[in-house]
């Protein structure tokens, strides 16, 4: 049974939106990662991204600058599954939500990587366990990171009916060394938590912006201001307690409050991407980011994320 000491190499599948940052949460934990992407342009995007990342964490002080040639040397980039699989003791796939491409996937990886090998689907809807083959099902697990995953600490980490517990608390125990917050959860559910409570407000969201209730700007300053804030203290269960059970009883009977239909559809949204508007990565979308790029509007992202982090762990009850 492999254990965190034999734990040297990562092998990530993929290096789009998700990839780039989990290889670069495992280099900056001190391991060697091979970054696997079929097209040269998406790596070579993929390191740009992760140095403008190294130098916002900096900034953001979450470590030191000196380190950054250490992490970036520690990632290697190839297009070439084969190889990348060489001698790795654990592959994440992050591609596209698509049954087949992952059951491709893992049976190449099966195939290639060696026996040892955990062999981990960052999949967000899909459950892997239903598609996937492999000779090895007691190494099979579902890892589910959260965008921008350098930045946010949470991580789904979910077992197969044949997964090895011990395989579970070993990726968990890994995680957790590089400072990040899994949460194992009992069984596989689409969407897991997060996921599913974002689809639930999204639906709301796009009523209110199709129908002119409020512009964007105003609805992400009440989601700011009113919401977020008091969700970073006490989430979206110990809320019930501070706001007391029997008040949101009576929420919930009241006929008054209808929430939007399951099956409502919305419309501005698809406007909008048919427009060409794909949101920060072609410069607008409900936002009209006025022609700055991709990597600086980024950077402030993460910068803010940074300062938000730091602060919850200080208050951390």
């Amino acid at each position: 049974m492999m254990t965190k000491a034999d734990m040297r190499k990562v092998f990530v599948v993929g290096a789009g939106t998700m990839g780039h940052g989990i290889a670069q949460v495992f280099a900056q934990g001190g391991y060697q990662v091979s970054l696997f992407s079929r097209s040269q342009k998406t790596l070579d995007r993929a390191f740009t991204l992760i140095k403008t990342s190294l130098d916002t964490l900096a900034e953001g002080e979450l470590l030191e600058r000196s380190q950054i040639p250490a992490i970036l040397g520690r990632i290697t980039s190839t297009q070439s599954l084969e190889e990348g699989a060489r001698n790795a003791d654990i592959a994440l796939e992050t591609v596209a939500e698509d049954a087949e491409a992952k059951k491709e996937i893992f049976a190449q990886l099966d195939a290639y990587c060696p026996s040892k090998t955990l062999l981990a689907s960052n999949s967000t809807f899909l459950n892997i366990f239903d598609i996937v083959e492999t000779s090895r099902p007691d190494k099979v697990l579902l890892c589910h990171w959260y965008s921008p995953p350098q930045i946010i600490p949470l991580v789904d980490v979910v077992k197969g009916p044949q997964t090895d517990e011990a395989n579970v608390e070993l990726v968990a125990e890994i995680l957790r060394n590089m400072g990040k917050r899994p949460v194992i959860m009992r069984r596989f559910i689409p969407g897991y938590i997060i996921s599913r409570i974002q689809l639930a407000l999204q639906r709301e969201v796009h009523f209110l912006l199709d129908n002119d209730y409020v512009t964007p700007e105003q609805l992400d300053e009440a989601a700011k201001f009113g919401l977020a804030l008091r969700m970073l203290i006490v989430g979206v269960v110990q809320r019930f307690d501070f706001g007391g059970l029997d008040l949101s009883v009576k929420n919930l009977k009241n006929p008054k409050i209808e929430p939007t239909p399951l099956d409502y559809k919305p419309r501005k949204i698809f406007e909008l991407v048919n427009k060409g508007y794909l949101g920060v990565k072609s410069g607008r979308g409900f936002y009209d980011y006025k022609g700055r790029s991709e990597d600086e509007l980024c950077h402030q992202r993460d910068v803010k994320l940074i300062e938000v982090l730091k602060t919850l762990k200080r208050l951390e009850l």
